[in-house]
């Protein structure tokens, strides 16, 4: 059994299935690296707060190189995932760019921690990890851009407009959030959402873009907590 690699007694370390102390390793990799960045973390700090020897953590990734890998992918597919099942919904072009523009948004705040790891240590990434994480087509990216030529093509946003340059605007703005954006701040992350969209929307649209603009579909409503039988009776 794996032990602490700590000074003192050693302790147990609680035996888990292999996938689900990946997936903690990746969370717990994830905070570290929001913590302390790339350059300034080590797979010890991630050993010991796993609760393993660091010899161990070799089980799983041959370098940290590797861990950094699996925390942006999980990131990117994670918000690849959230933008395009919103782009692929119902409505003309400019209305799903608005669901994009909310959602990335919403996203964004839900996962600020991954996020900032994310946008602020691509470039800790070699060369070749970086260009097999992201594509060619840099994939956010083209789903703006997709969005901006479709909504051209329907006469709803505006000719003249690049749809290169729109939607590096768009997802430039967007991204910014985690730099100012907190839980529990001034501006909950869908206000934000709804002004950005349409800040960004009316600076695309076209006269008719804006007369066939769906609103913004409502906020989902909390889940209601269930009342326990002793609740129910206090």
């Amino acid at each position: 059994m794996a032990q602490s690699g700590r000074a003192g007694a050693a302790k147990p370390v609680e035996r888990k299935p292999r996938e689900d102390r990946w997936q903690e390793i990746v969370a717990v990799a994830t905070q570290i690296f929001y913590e302390k960045g790339y350059q300034g973390a080590s797979l010890q700090d991630l050993a010991d707060r796993v609760g393993i020897l660091k010899g161990s953590v070799y089980y799983y990734i041959a370098s940290k190189q590797d861990l950094l890998v699996a925390v942006i992918e999980e990131v990117h597919r994670a918000g690849i995932e959230n933008i395009e099942k919103l782009a692929a919904t119902e409505g003309n072009a400019l209305t799903r760019l608005q669901r994009v523009v909310i959602g990335h948004i919403e996203h964004v705040a839900r996962n600020l921690i991954s996020t900032t790891v994310f946008l602020h240590e691509l470039n800790s990434l070699s060369d070749e990890n970086r260009a097999r994480i992201l594509g060619d087509a840099h994939s956010y990216q083209q789903v703006f851009r997709n969005l901006i030529v479709e909504g051209k093509r329907e006469g709803v946003v505006r000719e003249e407009i690049d749809a290169k340059i729109g939607a590096l605007s768009i997802l430039g703005s967007l991204n910014w959030i985690y730099r100012w954006y907190r839980d529990g701040g001034e501006f909950p992350a869908r206000t934000i959402g709804l002004q950005f969209a349409d800040l960004h929307v009316h600076s695309l649209a076209t006269a008719k873009g804006l007369a066939e603009l769906e609103p913004p579909d409502p906020a989902p409503k909390p889940a209601r907590r269930r009342r326990t039988p002793a609740a129910a009776k206090a």
